[in-house]
């Protein structure tokens, strides 16, 4: 698989998307880093984040989720 295959979502703790960004971001990840998403005033806190190796309609990639 290409990196073209995988995205970076970020999702709050109820799962609902707040952004996508093609590829895998990256960044280091830890509990507590603050992040900013464009189209959403204020900043998030990452809480979790996990990987899912798949094809591009199963929404492979990584997930971030915040809040």
């Amino acid at each position: 698989m290409t990196d073209e295959t995988y995205s970076t979502y970020f999702v709050n703790r109820n799962g609902d998307s707040l952004g996508t960004a093609p590829g895998l971001l990256p960044i280091p990840l830890r509990q507590g880093m603050e992040i900013t998403i464009h189209s959403h005033t204020g900043t998030f806190t990452v809480v979790n984040w996990r990987f899912h190796h798949g094809h591009p309609d199963e929404n492979a990639g990584l997930t971030i989720i915040v809040e």
